[in-house]
């Protein structure tokens, strides 16, 4: 019995020898295949060269692994795609054809009435009609209109590839009637926008765009106030995330260049957002750890209809949202500057996969820490405590949006804590 015993203890380290060898046997033979074409497959709506101008291995040249994941990355973050995956045809003069292998996500929606949820304004009986990759060339075309908390209409185009090397072209016309959230007033928004992006490689990124709006804010009897404007928006990122949606590795930093022009209006608002992700290699599943901060400045005019609050589900969670009770009670929370900052690990328990119905599911679980505050000025921060909020939330993958984000916070403040509150919203806080 005991010779059995023995026996059985070698075969697990026979076993793991044979696989190494195996396995450097493979990976010595699969570094000496030279590329001799690519080809993809199973895009049946994206135009190939739509797929090519993302793929960047060359041809005539041994395979490279790395440079294939970077491949996939570009095509997922396309937006347009819920699995992308390669192999190898090997032929008979000893080398092989690269083979992507593409499936298209979900990309338009018919005419349908669904309710949304806007945390600034609440719930809503929206209708769409929505074409992600219009025409194949991942264009974007969407028809909107809702009523409930949100009365609202508009068009949206966007090109991300009008012209060579990602010159974008971007425009919306809508309008948009709603309660403010803690001041009281009825607003009516008009807005016509339009603006041009330009990557000067794949980590610099900018955009620049026009906005014609006109901003009513009115009670049951009067008009009280109306702004006509002019904003241009500047924008320019540094981005060497390997996933947007849910990024593993990369850093994101962000600044934003907001003037606005008009009748009684004039000022610059300057934004700014730093972003970390590193990768965590210890655990099977993937699993990152999540650093933002996050300052904006405000230069020139101000006043009460311009102000901004903080503690919801994209500045310090684990807040409720304010109301004009809330606005009268905790004036520390509202303001025209203010900085937050979050922490996240964020662990995946089922990974990205396609479902039965071909449409992209998962989930993954996140811990969190916000803190934040807003001013009236931000040369005050000292004078003031900081808000906080901790708690945990999961992430579902999801098409056409990217993810669905729920979270539970508990939001504390000098020495007070809250019962907590729970957030809804679209894609990664950071």
């Amino acid at each position: 019995m005991s010779k059995q015993i023995k026996k059985n203890k070698k075969r697990p380290f026979g076993l793991f020898l044979f696989l190494i060898l195996l396995s450097g046997m493979q990976s010595k033979t699969y570094r000496s295949i030279t590329v001799s074409n690519i080809e993809i497959e199973g895009n049946t709506k994206t135009k190939d060269f739509v797929i090519k101008r993302e793929i960047r291995h060359p041809i005539n040249i041994l395979i490279d692994t790395l440079n294939i994941n970077d491949d996939l990355n570009r095509l997922e973050n396309l937006g347009i795609f819920s699995d992308v995956s390669w192999n190898l045809i090997y032929l008979d003069d000893s080398t092989a054809i690269l083979k992507y292998n593409i499936q298209e996500s979900i990309q338009q929606t018919p005419p349908t009435i669904f309710p949304t949820y806007n945390e600034n304004k609440g719930w809503s009986l929206s209708t769409l009609w929505f074409r992600n990759n219009f025409r194949g060339r991942n264009q974007l075309l969407s028809l909107s209109g809702s009523i409930g908390a949100e009365d609202t209409y508009g068009i949206s185009f966007n090109d991300p590839w009008l012209f060579d090397n990602h010159i974008s072209l971007f425009s919306t016309i809508s309008r948009n009637l709603y309660q403010h959230r803690f001041l009281g007033y009825d607003v009516d928004l008009n807005k016509l926008k339009f603006g041009f992006g330009k990557w000067f490689s794949d980590d610099i990124k900018t955009s620049i765009s026009f906005s014609f709006e006109r901003k009513e804010f009115s009670n049951e009897s009067d008009v009280i106030k109306v702004f006509k404007y002019l904003n241009v928006n500047s924008i320019i990122k540094y981005d060497t995330r390997d996933i947007y949606w849910n990024p593993g590795k990369g850093v994101l930093i962000n600044h934003s260049f907001i003037y606005t022009e008009g009748n009684s209006i004039n000022n610059l608002t300057w934004h700014q957002s730093y972003s970390m992700y590193f990768g965590i290699k210890r655990f099977k599943r993937k699993s990152v750890l999540a650093f933002n901060g996050s300052l904006e400045q405000k230069y020139g005019y101000e006043n009460k209809f311009w102000q901004n609050y903080i503690g919801n589900s994209y500045t310090v969670r684990g807040w409720e949202l304010p109301d004009n009770k809330i606005y009268k009670e905790e004036p520390y929370r509202f303001g025209h500057e203010f900085f937050h900052g979050s922490i996240e690990y964020r662990y995946e328990i089922i990974p990205k996969h396609i479902t039965k119905y071909s449409i992209e599911s998962g989930l993954a679980i996140v811990l969190f820490k916000d803190f934040g505050s807003m001013l009236y000025n931000l040369s005050l921060l000292n004078d003031k405590q900081i808000l906080h909020g901790s708690g945990i939330g999961i992430r579902i993958p999801f098409p056409l949006i990217g993810v669905i984000r729920i979270d539970f916070g508990i939001g504390s403040y000098n020495g007070y804590s809250n019962s907590g509150i729970f957030h809804f919203g679209i894609g990664q806080k950071f």
